[in-house]
């Protein structure tokens, strides 16, 4: 019986080819799009399974305001290193402790130079403690855990590096040299072991981990304190809550004393909200709670709605085209009852047709996988494969799955709508009972044009936003300026200002792509104000191309400027003065209270993405904003003939650097880089949006076929009886109009909803558009009038005699 129902079910699809490919086509396509999310969440969910025992390993994370783009508190993976010794002596479970350097954005990479050959630039170079390899139980090609990292001066390299540096895996003993900054004179260091890449992704990536021995230094040296990551190594499962609850007593108890030891004030320390806090997070849940930054599930939650709808819209489609197609089996279906075909019999049978347009779709759905994820791969900066991918299994198992699923909910209703005909009424040219459910197919047109118009709405708000954050006044100018990665060196600096073309060499702990924020309470008065501090070179706001609003900016003219001079933002002038120019505020210390005279007030300048507002902010020259800690050097130029200077740059920079390679990015890269997360998402509602929409038509243009079937002999009566092609055509338009009409006025309030949401996640946006929502109401009206208008033609032009020629 199954045999000859697959014989019945192919030789269908055979006889309606172009319905058929319809069908499995645009199933096809919403397939696609879901697989692709899958395979993006396959790989997200395996970061740090590769191996088993990394179940047991956990991140300590600390509460503090260090490092933040708000200055507000938040839980961050960098910790201060003193922390790995109050774990490994307050936790008895802790079997290893090991601290790792916390990686840094803005960090280029580490100059590594193998005997005679050019250095190049490795990332991910990462200084650790002995204890990392008794942590982190990587595979080791050459060498062991046990003496990896025993010895100061030693690097483990992975397999790719090895073989990139040295074109050998067999490298245990050679030597290298690794310069961690442009001046650093560099250091030797010895390979004790390589490693092979785990099959999954790694939270603690790296491409070589060495031991330079400051991670060894006396932990409870204040001197010898700094900011890292620290992860433990835990025996046996243990309850999260229980052991958060012992850190954050610990740590409190750890932190009176050493306030104690500095003749600080733990009470004044921590207050306005303060809280000390500290607390251990497994690993397994490391990469979905990032520190600070979004999670990628929160990112990918539009994505994967935007998913799950397209799969819909594609069900949606098949369901109609096959409701469409019923009055052409009812007289098969009328037969077989009569000849004995039970109802349960016709359903397995229609079932087996949906199952097999199903496989079929679901084979070029890994085709076209495989075809558009070199592409998908580039847009999401990932690199998936379906075949080559260690969860592949469980891809299979969830394609089954999601086999079933789609099979069900595309093929059941169809098959109950085709498996209930009467076959009375069917074998006597009756097909009534055929068409109770144009209401459910009516609800399934509407659905699916609301996805489509709330698509099209989307596109049309998201590019106007996405026009006005590119076009927007950044408050700099970022044409001709450039940032060299590095750290600020006068005597450099001035070898570069030498060169024809370059206009300003300058340094600042706040530029687009690499900020550097510390806060500060300054007392205005008698009022307290929570600003923001940035230091600046005397050159840098002039090489950034600010705008002056009142006074000056810093200029060597003006002694003061070294002195207590400073200028501030508008942000900041709004809590401070209407014009304070010449104002003086007090700034106090544990000791002393410094007083400060601001000189000049400049337009707010963008630094981060458009998602956070300009923070009010005061600017001070060299070491008077509390930190002179800088990555850039700023370069303007005053040509636009910015190819030939930046390659004397670089020859400058090789004969004062030769061994460490210039890296530098440009203003107008690093907004490109601000924007590219929206860009690509905008870019991916655009495509969806196109499918959506293109399968939508098909599900009107399979209803309206339906009906134009179901209206044959009304439409023949009309003409008989004087009825014009024009009046037919919009007879048959009517009624499909009324339905995405339905669509619009549902569809508005819902994208309404939803963009807002997207808008206020930008601190500079648009105010909602009604435009897109015109716009999206007269595409969806015309390409729906076009569709049914094809169909109906054929109604209208069709010879009366040939529908009413058995009556």
């Amino acid at each position: 019986m199954f045999k000859l129902n697959l014989k019945i079910a192919w030789r269908n699809l055979w006889k309606n080819k172009v319905y058929a490919a319809i069908n499995i086509g645009g199933l096809a396509l919403g397939l696609t799009a879901f697989v692709l999310m899958l395979l993006y969440i396959n790989h997200e969910e395996s970061f740090d399974s590769w191996s088993p025992d990394l179940k047991n390993v956990y991140q300590i994370r600390e509460k503090h305001d260090f490092f933040t783009p708000d200055n507000k508190e938040h839980w961050q993976d960098a910790v201060d290193s003193r922390m790995a010794a109050l774990v490994k002596e307050n936790i008895p479970q802790a079997i290893a402790v090991t601290r790792v350097d916390q990686e840094w954005d803005w960090n280029a990479g580490y100059s590594v130079k193998v005997r005679h050959a050019d250095p190049v630039m490795i990332q991910k170079v990462k200084d650790a403690d002995s204890s990392f390899f008794s942590v982190f139980d990587h595979q080791f090609i050459q060498g062991n855990t046990e003496t990896a990292l025993k010895s100061p001066k030693s690097i483990v390299l992975k397999e790719s590096i090895a073989l990139k540096l040295f074109g050998t895996t067999k490298v245990l003993g050679k030597t290298l040299k690794l310069v961690i900054w442009r001046n650093d004179p560099g250091q030797q260091l010895t390979v004790t072991g390589v490693v092979k890449e785990p099959q999954t992704p790694q939270t603690v990536g790296f491409n070589a981990i060495m031991r330079t021995g400051e991670k060894d230094k006396d932990p409870d040296n204040i001197t010898a304190k700094h900011y890292c990551q620290v992860y433990a190594k835990m025996y046996g499962d243990l309850d999260s809550v229980s052991l958060n609850k012992t850190l954050q007593q610990v740590y409190v108890k750890a932190k009176k004393a050493s306030f104690a030891k500095q003749k600080i004030n733990y009470n004044d320390y921590y207050k306005d909200g303060k809280t000390p806090g500290l607390r251990a997070l497994q690993l397994a849940e490391v990469h979905a709670n990032p520190a600070i930054h979004l999670s990628w599930k929160d990112k990918l939650k539009p994505v994967v709605g935007i998913s799950i709808f397209l799969l819909l819209v594609s069900v949606i489609n098949f369901v109609n085209l096959a409701t469409a197609q019923s009055v052409n089996r009812a007289k098969e279906v009328g037969v077989k009852k009569v000849l004995g075909s039970n109802k349960h019999q016709l359903l397995t049978q229609f079932l087996l047709e949906s199952a097999l347009q199903s496989v079929i779709a679901l084979f070029l759905c890994v085709v076209l996988v495989e075809v558009v994820l070199p592409a998908f791969n580039q847009h999401f900066n990932v690199t998936l494969s379906f075949w080559h991918n260690p969860r592949l299994l469980l891809m299979i198992f969830q394609l089954v799955m999601l086999f079933v699923v789609v099979t069900l909910l595309a093929g059941f209703y169809p098959s109950w709508v085709l498996s209930n005909y009467n076959p009375v009424s069917v074998l006597k040219g009756n097909y009534a009972n055929g068409l109770k459910g144009t209401a459910i197919r009516n609800v399934l047109v509407v659905f699916q044009f609301v996805i489509s118009v709330t698509f099209i709405i989307a596109i049309g708000v998201m590019y106007q936003q996405t026009k006005y954050v590119s076009n927007k006044d950044l408050g700099f100018d970022k044409g001709n300026l450039i940032n060299i990665r590095t750290n600020y060196e006068e005597k450099f600096a001035e070898r570069l200002r030498k060169i024809p073309g370059v206009k300003y060499i300058a340094t600042t702990t706040q530029v687009m792509g690499n900020a550097f924020n510390i806060p500060e309470e300054i007392t205005y008065k008698d009022n307290n104000i929570a600003l923001n501090t940035v230091t600046v070179s005397m050159d840098a706001l002039q090489a950034l191309g600010v705008k002056v609003m009142q006074g000056r900016i810093f200029a060597k003219e003006y002694k003061q400027d070294t002195v207590n001079a400073v200028v501030i933002n508008e942000s900041a002038a709004k809590l401070i003065d209407k014009y304070p120019v010449g104002k003086l505020y007090d700034v106090k210390s544990d000791k002393e209270k410094y007083t400060f005279q601001i000189v000049g007030v400049i337009k707010d300048y963008h630094n981060e993405g458009f998602d956070k507002a300009v923070l009010p902010t005061i600017y001070k020259v060299t070491h008077l904003g509390g930190t002179s800690m800088t990555n850039n050097v700023l370069v303007r130029f005053n040509s636009e003939n910015s190819a030939q200077i930046i390659r004397k740059i670089e020859a400058e920079w090789k004969v004062a650097y030769p061994n460490y390679p210039m890296s530098y990015v440009t203003m107008n890269d690093s907004l490109n880089k601000v924007l590219e997360e929206n860009n690509r998402f905008m870019n991916m509602i655009v495509l969806f949006s196109t499918i959506s929409v293109s399968l939508s038509l098909l599900g009107l243009f399979a209803l309206s076929t339906f009906v134009a079937k179901r209206r044959t002999k009304e439409v023949a009566v009309r003409k008989v009886l004087g009825a014009a092609n024009y009046e037919i055509i919009n007879l048959l338009n009517r009624s499909f109009l009324i339905l995405v009409i339905i669509a619009n006025v549902i569809s508005w309030p819902i994208a309404y909803i939803l963009i807002k949401k997207w808008l206020d996640a930008f601190a500079y946006r648009i105010d909602m558009p009604v435009l897109p929502f015109i716009v999206a109401t007269v595409v969806s009206i015309t390409i729906a009038i076009l569709t049914v208008s094809i169909q109906a033609r054929k109604a209208a032009t069709m010879d009366p005699v040939t529908a009413l020629k058995y009556e």
